[in-house]
């Protein structure tokens, strides 16, 4: 697999982070409307409490306008928290730097986990404990939100992502940008991490791709009577 181990992963998106923003119009813009349908799925946000996962800049939390929902971000890049901070103005925002399976969060603090863009760089091996850690962090009726670009299965939409990550992106953007196709070669789906969400009783209300490059899990915790 070539992808980076965890300390230099965090070097490489403390790197990325004054350019993360090139994602989104070399993306056409794609990627904010999943991000904006991925939140969509969420009726109400008023006065709930969020965790943003891998939270990046932020670039879940211009969907969740609510300035009376509480949001706690979580991500290790402590310039992705710079960048995030300074585009923010809800005073409800608390900013944990810290990878998520070393966090302390007290259990069932959430009414509503998010995360886009994130789950590809967790390690299989690794997902029955993340699926543990969300089972333990959401509420009772809460809601669990995962958006992931995937390993496309068409032949054509394959050969035309590799071209575009793997050789264009790079050559306009910069050759940091070439990390982000073996990553995406190597996540052939959220299969795996729906697996493990069931095993923890979590009900899965959808998953389902999306043009053939992105999936959404959209999962609830039933209140056990």
């Amino acid at each position: 697999m070539n992808t980076l181990t965890k300390p230099l992963l965090i070097d490489y998106f403390n790197s990325l982070s004054m350019s993360y923003s090139v994602n989104e119009f070399a993306s056409f813009y794609l990627t904010n409307y999943m991000r904006r349908k991925l939140i969509n799925k969420i009726n109400n946000f008023n006065g709930k409490s969020v965790l943003d996962l891998m939270s990046g800049r932020g670039e879940n939390l211009k969907y969740i306008n609510n300035k009376s929902t509480k949001v706690t971000t979580i991500d290790f890049s402590y310039k992705m928290n710079i960048a995030a901070k300074l585009k923010q103005n809800n005073t409800n925002l608390l900013q944990i730097e810290d990878d998520f399976f070393n966090t302390n969060c007290k259990p069932k603090s959430f009414d509503i986990i998010v995360c886009s863009f994130g789950i590809k760089t967790i390690n299989n091996n690794n997902l029955k404990e993340f699926s543990q850690k969300l089972n333990r962090l959401i509420k009772p009726n809460g809601e669990i939100l995962f958006l992931e670009m995937v390993k496309p299965r068409n032949r054509f939409n394959y050969k035309f992502i590799k071209f575009y990550l793997d050789i264009l992106l790079p050559k306009l953007f910069g050759n940091k940008f070439k990390l982000l196709f073996p990553y995406l070669n190597n996540h052939i789906s959220m299969t795996p991490l729906k697996t493990n969400m069931i095993n923890e009783n979590l009900n899965i209300i959808e998953h389902k791709r999306y043009f053939d490059f992105f999936e959404i899990i959209h999962a609830k915790k039933e209140i056990v009577i």
